[in-house]
């Protein structure tokens, strides 16, 4: 992914910042300006049962922020759990291994393509932890993974999405222990998408073609992003999908991959 959906200079040298600039804690007072929610105590529970409840599809979890999901289009509902990926990756980045580190950014930045085609991305199940880190940075990585392939696989398929990206919003609040940062952040991206992606009554069942029907920028959910018009939504669109490249992530189908599948057009707008 570019290194600006990741992170972004802090406004506040008191603040600890998230992925898209919003304060991870404002509470929190003391650390260096440029402190990366890594470096954050990793204050969180973790351990099997926790893992196996964030693997998984139960909305009765968190029935709240279930009904929340509920009242949003699919393509809200995906872009949040991607976002929420994120967040997950910022969390571990630097203590879990670096190649899963890496792995899961090209992931996001393949799953972040099929807000704009299905035949964008091809994601495959991830390998099990391998034990090279501690628990609470590998294994929330592997899951965070698994989770992005999981909902990859709904979403070509036409399935439903919310219990599974819920998951991941569910991991990505775990892990952030007491930093009440990606709680704040969440609300606020909920609330921004009920202006844009509110489920009408009309809307169709299929699942399918919902999500792609009103794409997301990857932008949509910083705390910065103001909306203008769908247009200048789909020009950002538009302009993520010029600047991927399927030579560096073998996650993004390259043209003639995507001409096989039954892509008409000019895939990444070339």
């Amino acid at each position: 992914m570019p290194e600006h959906l990741s992170r972004v200079p802090p406004s506040d040298p008191m603040a600890v910042h998230g992925p898209f600039g919003v304060a991870a804690d404002r509470a929190t007072e003391g650390f260096p300006e440029e402190m990366s929610l890594s470096r954050l105590p990793f204050d969180f529970e973790w351990d099997e049962s926790i893992r196996n409840t964030l693997l998984d599809d139960d909305d009765e979890r968190d029935t709240g922020l279930a009904d929340q999901l509920g009242m949003l289009r699919d393509e809200a509902i995906f872009g949040l759990a991607i976002a929420a990926a994120q967040w997950v990756v910022a969390r571990v980045d630097g203590v879990a291994p670096a190649a899963d580190v890496r792995d899961a950014r090209q992931r996001i930045e393949a799953v972040w393509a099929l807000c704009a085609d299905l035949h964008y991305a091809r994601l495959t199940d991830p390998p099990e932890f391998s034990g090279q880190a501690p628990p609470k940075a590998e294994e929330p990585l592997w899951v965070c993974r698994t989770l992005l392939f999981w909902i990859y696989g709904s979403a070509v398929s036409g399935e439903d999405l919310q219990s599974e990206c819920m998951s991941l919003m569910l991991l990505a609040r775990q892990v952030m222990g007491s930093h009440t940062g990606f709680s704040t952040w969440l609300s606020q991206a909920i609330e921004k998408a009920e202006t844009q992606y509110a489920l009408a009554d009309d809307d169709p069942e299929d699942e399918d073609s919902q999500l792609i029907w009103k794409p997301v920028p990857p932008e949509f959910f910083w705390p910065a992003f103001i909306w203008t018009t769908q247009e200048a939504a789909q020009e950002l669109v538009d302009a993520y999908l010029a600047g991927l490249d399927p030579a560096t992530n073998a996650y993004l189908r390259d043209a003639h991959d995507m001409s096989t599948h039954g892509f008409e057009g000019k895939p990444y707008g070339r």
